[in-house]
C-alpha cells in the first residue's frame, strides 16, 4: 500500500494532494490557494512551489480542477460572512472585554479544528453554491412569472393560455384546447395551481441533479487516486525491471568470462600436434643416425668391424613412429556450446506477467 505524504504548507494528510517535482506535496486547498495568488502574467501551466520556488508543470485538467475549488471556497467564505458581518459589531465589543490569554486560547483552538478533510470540504460547498443557485433560479422564476405576461395560444393564436395539462406535459394552453382541442378531457390545471406543482417537479430534479454531480465528482476523486497509484506501480516496476536486467546482464557476464578461462585452460590443438612433431622428429633423429653409422660400416669394407657392429645392436628395437593422440576438440566445444544453449532457453522462456 502506498503511504500518502503530508500537506508541506498544513502539515495535514488529505485524501487529495498535489505532488509537486519539488517533493513538496500539498493538499488542493492549500494548492488553490497559492496557484489563485501567483501573478496573471504566469503561464497558469506551471505551478509556482511558495517553498522552494521551482516550476512544476499542470495539465488543463488540474489547472481546471484548482480553479473551481478557488472559486467554490471563495463563494463559500462570502456566504459565511454576511451572517457574521451582521453582529461584527457585537464580536468586536466581546472581543475587547475579553483579556489577550483567552483570545490566544480560542486562536489556537480555531487553528486545531481548522484541517478538515478534502472531499467533506469541497461537497460542502457544492451544496452551498447549488442552494444559491436554486435560491437565484427560483427567486427569477418567480418574478418573470409576474413580470412577464403569460402570452397567446400557439394553436389559437387569439386566446391568451391559462391552463397547463399534465398529460401532455407540453408549453401552456388556453380554454379553446381543453374544450375542442387536443387537450379535451386531459388533467389540465389553471396557470396559478400548475405553477408551484412544476416549480417542485424541477426542484426536485435540480437537486437529483446536484447529486449525481457530487457522485460524478467523487467517482473523478476515486479514479485520480487509483491513477496516481497506478503511475506509482509502474515507476516501481520499470526500476525493479532495470535493477533486474542490470544483475543478469553482470551474471552473463561472469558466466562468459567463466566459459573463456575454461578455454584458455584446455590443451589446444596445436599444442597437441607440436607435442606429436617433436615425437616423431626425436624419432626420425634416431633412425637418421643409425642409417649413418650402416653406411660408414658398409663403406670401411671392413669384414671383421661389419661383423661386430651388426653383433652389437642385433636383438637391440629399432625406433618406432610413435601413435597419433586422441585429439577431443569436437566434444570440448559441444560442451561449452551446450552451456550457451542452456542460458539462451532460461531467457527465451522467461513469462512476464504484469497482473501478479
Amino acid at each position: 500500500m502506498m503511504n500518502v505524504s503530508k500537506c508541506s504548507k498544513c502539515l495535514n494528510v488529505p485524501d487529495d494532494i498535489l505532488m509537486l517535482t519539488c517533493s513538496h506535496d500539498l493538499c488542493l486547498l492549500c494548492a488553490a490557494k497559492s496557484f489563485s495568488q501567483q501573478p496573471s502574467k504566469r503561464s497558469k501551466k506551471f505551478f509556482v512551489c511558495d517553498i522552494c520556488s521551482s516550476n512544476t508543470e499542470l495539465d488543463a485538467n488540474s489547472v481546471y480542477e484548482l480553479e473551481k475549488l478557488h472559486l467554490t471556497t471563495a463563494l463559500q467564505d462570502r456566504s459565511n460572512r454576511k451572517p457574521a458581518s451582521q453582529s461584527k459589531s457585537n464580536i468586536q465589543s466581546d472581543k475587547q472585554l475579553k483579556p489577550r490569554s483567552q483570545n490566544r486560547q480560542e486562536n489556537k483552538e480555531n487553528a486545531k479544528e481548522k484541517p478538515i478533510k478534502y472531499t467533506a470540504q469541497t461537497m460542502e460547498a457544492r451544496v452551498s453554491v447549488h442552494q444559491s443557485q436554486r435560491n437565484m433560479s427560483k427567486q427569477q422564476s418567480e418574478n418573470s412569472f409576474i413580470q412577464n405576461s403569460r402570452g397567446m395560444c400557439v394553436d389559437h393564436p387569439e386566446e391568451e393560455v391559462s391552463y397547463y395539462c399534465f398529460d401532455c406535459n407540453s408549453k401552456c394552453i388556453c380554454p379553446e384546447c381543453i374544450i375542442h382541442g387536443i387537450h379535451k378531457n386531459h388533467e389540465v390545471k389553471t396557470i396559478k395551481k400548475s405553477y408551484p406543482i412544476v416549480r417542485k417537479q424541477l426542484e426536485d430534479q435540480l437537486e437529483q441533479n446536484n447529486q449525481c454531480i457530487i457522485q460524478v465528482e467523487n467517482q473523478k476523486q476515486e479514479l485520480e487516486k487509483k491513477q496516481i497509484q497506478q503511475q506509482a506501480i509502474q515507476d516501481h516496476l520499470r526500476l525493479q525491471i532495470a535493477q533486474e536486467f542490470q544483475a543478469l546482464h553482470q551474471l552473463l557476464n561472469s558466466k562468459q568470462s567463466e566459459l573463456l578461462e575454461k578455454v584458455d585452460n584446455q590443451p589446444t590443438i596445436m599444442e597437441q600436434q607440436d607435442g606429436y612433431m617433436n615425437r616423431l622428429n626425436e624419432v626420425e633423429f634416431k633412425l637418421s643416425n643409425f642409417n649413418e653409422k650402416i653406411n660408414d660400416v658398409i663403406d670401411s669394407k671392413d669384414e671383421c668391424g661389419l661383423l661386430n657392429y651388426y653383433g652389437s645392436i642385433y636383438g637391440q628395437p629399432t625406433p618406432q613412429i610413435p601413435p597419433l593422440p586422441n585429439i577431443k576438440e569436437v566434444q570440448l566445444s559441444n560442451q561449452i556450446f551446450s552451456q550457451i544453449n542452456d542460458v539462451k532457453k532460461l531467457i527465451g522462456g522467461l513469462d512476464i506477467d504484469c497482473n501478479q
